[in-house]
């Protein structure tokens, strides 16, 4: 227990007599895992909303003006026969017009300006997996009664390699932080075994083993990267409560936004993260710098 004591004393010294330096490398490995774990929700909100889009993304057939009863009726028949595809429905000129006049109605101008009869027919196809939109087009190709073939996926590839850049960005300039926090952390131990250089002398004189030394500027570099991640994950719930919370609902093209749950998923890794930095910056600090 006194060797414990002595350990943890000595910690608490060294973080009080190099507080300027302390405070720098907790701040930076604050921003660093603050970063990482915004990449990290970044990460898991693109899952979400793709998962959410892609449930809902659709094969629109149109079907051509002069397209004859029994050739619609036998399309919708080979849609359904097709095993891609998980349900279809038909839409009629009325209800084409109904979701037009809901998807324009701040535009009346434009609503006034358009009848039923100018809206297409179309099959609506959901599919099992949407990424199978190349089978359908191929098992629909030719048939007389279509007139055009059009899916939602080149809209949802685009977002989605936006959201790609951005994820890779935060990553990257995350990396980039937490490879400085590593940098201080170790600068700050190898001043502080540089300070006691002289009792370190001493007490290899007197019989102390290498790890003895170390201990204690090891516990120092942990403390700062834990609480370096403690301040992480508070800043990342005051981020949910302050900005994502009042956002749901109020952006229409985000339907599923990250909660609680995921924000935990992220708490082992921003902890964890910022104790192996610490712990693997201080222990090449030391071995680096100096020979005890």
């Amino acid at each position: 227990m006194r060797r414990y004591g002595y350990f943890f004393r000595e910690t608490a010294t060294a973080l009080r007599r190099n507080a300027l330096v302390t405070f720098a490398a907790i701040s930076t490995v604050f921003i660093s895992l603050f970063l990482l774990g915004g990449a990290l929700l970044v990460e898991r909100q693109v899952r979400l909303m793709t998962g959410e889009w892609a449930s809902k993304v659709e094969v629109s057939v149109f079907l051509r003006e002069d397209a004859s009863s029994d050739e619609i009726e036998a399309l919708g028949r080979n849609i359904e026969s097709i095993p891609e595809v998980d349900a279809v429905f038909f839409e009629n000129r009325e209800q084409a017009y109904a979701n037009f006049q809901q998807l324009f109605r701040d535009n009346p101008a434009l609503v006034e300006n358009v009848d039923p009869s100018a809206m297409p027919q179309s099959y609506r196809v959901k599919l099992v997996d949407p990424a199978d939109f190349p089978v359908i087009r191929a098992r629909l190709a030719g048939d007389p009664a279509i007139d055009q073939i059009r899916d939602e996926q080149a809209i949802l590839k685009r977002l989605l390699a936006v959201t790609s850049v951005l994820r890779t960005g935060v990553i990257a300039v995350a990396a980039i932080m937490l490879l400085s926090a590593a940098g201080l952390i170790g600068n700050t131990v190898r001043m502080a075994v540089f300070a006691r250089r002289k009792e370190i002398a001493i007490m290899k004189l007197v019989g102390a083993t290498n790890w003895f030394i170390r201990v204690p500027f090891l516990i120092e570099g942990v403390v700062e990267g834990l609480i370096g991640g403690v301040a992480a994950v508070l800043a990342i719930f005051a981020m949910k409560f302050l900005f994502i919370d009042p956002l749901r609902g109020e952006v229409q093209f985000v339907p599923t936004w990250i909660d609680t749950p995921e924000i935990l998923f992220t708490v082992p890794i921003l902890l964890g993260a910022g104790i192996i930095i610490a712990a693997v910056a201080s222990l090449l600090a030391m071995r680096r710098f100096l020979e005890v």
